[in-house]
């Protein structure tokens, strides 16, 4: 790894679903941030997704997509590709739940130390139904 070291992560997401109701979510962690050859990899533990239960997850964040991976008690994996749709599946102790992203936008201002801030613009899908829109913005700051 070119670069390591522990930032502070903020994760804002917004959802909007099919009938205009609006969701709110915020998840703030400390990360462990590496850098290699452009791409920033943020190791976090995701305490927002099953009763307080610490999930194990990474950002990939690369120049042009970024992409989400959980293990642990959930299991999850999903890509970001501007102006693309990419598969995915979300699996928890309630059964596996296959999804789909359709990328609108993607904004990434990630410095060299980890700082800095990610903006997604998606549309969701669930076994090929559609969701919502939604919006998730990733804030990256010093420890």
């Amino acid at each position: 790894m070119e670069k390591s070291g522990r930032i502070r992560v903020r994760i804002c997401g917004e959802q909007t679903d099919a009938a205009g109701a609006v969701q709110h979510t915020e998840m703030r962690a400390v990360a462990r941030h590496d850098v290699k050859n452009g791409t920033h990899y943020l190791r976090y533990e995701d305490t927002t997704l099953l009763a307080g239960q610490a999930v194990p997850s990474l950002l990939k964040i690369a120049p042009a997509s970024l992409t989400l991976v959980r293990h642990g008690a959930v299991e999850q994996r999903l890509e970001f590709v501007p102006r693309a749709e990419r598969v995915g599946s979300y699996s928890s102790p309630y059964g596996r739940i296959p999804l789909a992203v359709r990328t609108r936008e993607f904004l990434s201002a990630c410095r060299v130390d980890g700082t800095g801030r990610v903006e997604l613009r998606y549309d969701l899908f669930l076994q090929g139904e559609f969701q919502g829109r939604c919006q998730l913005t990733i804030e990256m700051a010093a420890e």
